[in-house]
């Protein structure tokens, strides 16, 4: 016993002294690579970005290649440079290309580039593109009379993004579907596919009607299949957007058709399942209480929903308007109104309204829907 106790304290202390220096190393390097050397990628010391804008993509064309990245919104942001080589050929140091203001994310860049470029081997060139930011004092970075290399310690890298252009495939005709509620539909039926095709792809920008570049996103990647598209994006009637579609092909080089649109100033639908209990109070009066219940809308841009009744002689009353969020409502303490010589519980309705006036200036309403007895 007391030899396998030595046994074992020797051996712990062995591996003690084996794992401190490990365990040191372990939380030197984490120290070296915490997250705050990630966190903002325009920091010149963020060890994935060397301080350029985050984002980077490019898109071929013919003779031309659009390069985009993101645009965080970051004030002291002046301009952004972007700058570009060749993979092959004596053009092989970066070269500034062009200059853009801010808030623009996008360039393109058609300056003396060619289509399909081969080497002596048959093998395919690319331009390389990388981007730097220019604050209010004309600082730039990354400095590219001193950029990063990544050989340093510790490694920052400044991205770096390849396109080959080539010529694209057809433009799609694009036409826009039947006005709908909070809803764009995009069609391009009858694209004649070349064999080289690859993907379609749809981007949108908010369109603000001012003085401000649009910042167009990547919303979707149809298949060749699917020649359409659905933005159901939307939040308040009459938000206009501007679409580009494009046809794509295997190297990526686009054809763009550029479209306008404006989701129409539509009511929402009206609720569904609209239902209507009569729960008389006392043995001693006719006096009842109406609960009425519906499904609830869906609609984002839904403001609540409107009651009403009929009188005997059939006139259309306004009773309460409720919020959004309710799915059912009482009306205490009703009379029953006299059809003839019976007294006869009222009908009810409901219509459902949005935060938008119709184009009347007054408040948009769905179809009317009466509430059936349980």
């Amino acid at each position: 016993m007391y030899l396998f106790s030595r046994l074992f304290a020797n051996n712990y202390k062995i591996l003690l002294a084996l794992s401190l220096p490990i365990l040191f190393a372990f939380v030197f390097f984490n120290a070296c690579t915490s997250d705050e050397d990630f966190a903002n990628p325009l920091d010149p010391e963020n060890l994935r970005t060397s301080g350029a804008p985050d984002g980077l993509i490019l898109f071929a064309g013919d003779k031309q290649v659009r390069v985009t990245w993101d645009d965080t919104g970051q004030e002291g942001i002046k301009a952004y440079h972007i700058y570009r080589r060749s993979t092959g050929g004596t053009d092989t140091e970066f070269q500034q290309v062009g200059s853009v203001d801010a808030p623009a994310n996008e360039f393109i860049d058609a300056q003396n580039l060619e289509n399909d470029r081969l080497d002596a081997s048959g093998r395919l060139l690319a331009y390389e593109y990388r981007i730097s930011y220019v604050d209010a004092n004309g600082v730039e970075t990354p400095d590219p009379a001193n950029p990063p290399a990544e050989n340093e310690d510790p490694r920052r890298i400044w991205k770096t993004a390849l396109a080959t252009p080539s010529v694209p495939p057809p433009a799609p005709t694009v036409t826009l579907g039947d006005p709908t509620d909070l809803t764009i539909k995009l069609f391009w039926d009858g694209y004649e596919f070349p064999d080289d095709f690859s993907i379609f792809r749809v981007y949108a920008a908010l369109d603000t009607q001012d003085d401000k570049p649009l910042r167009f996103e990547l919303i979707a990647e149809p298949k060749r299949d699917r020649l359409y598209y659905f933005d159901h994006e939307f939040q308040v009637d009459g938000t206009r957007k501007v679409y580009r579609v494009a046809g794509v092909d295997e190297f990526g080089a686009e054809a763009i058709t550029t479209i306008t649109a404006a989701v129409p100033n539509f009511p929402p639908a009206s609720p569904k399942d609209v239902r209507v209990r009569y729960l008389p109070r006392s043995l001693f009066n006719t006096k009842y209480d109406a609960v009425i219940s519906w499904t609830p809308n869906t609609e984002p841009d839904l403001a609540g929903y409107q009651l009403y009744t009929r009188d005997a002689a059939g006139k259309l009353l306004p009773r309460p308007a409720v919020g959004p969020k309710e799915r059912t409502f009482t009306i205490p303490g009703e009379d029953p109104i006299l059809v003839g010589q019976s007294l006869e519980f009222k009908k009810y309705y409901i219509t459902a309204f949005d935060d938008t006036p119709g184009p009347d200036g007054r408040r948009d309403e769905s179809a009317l829907v009466e509430a059936k007895s349980r």
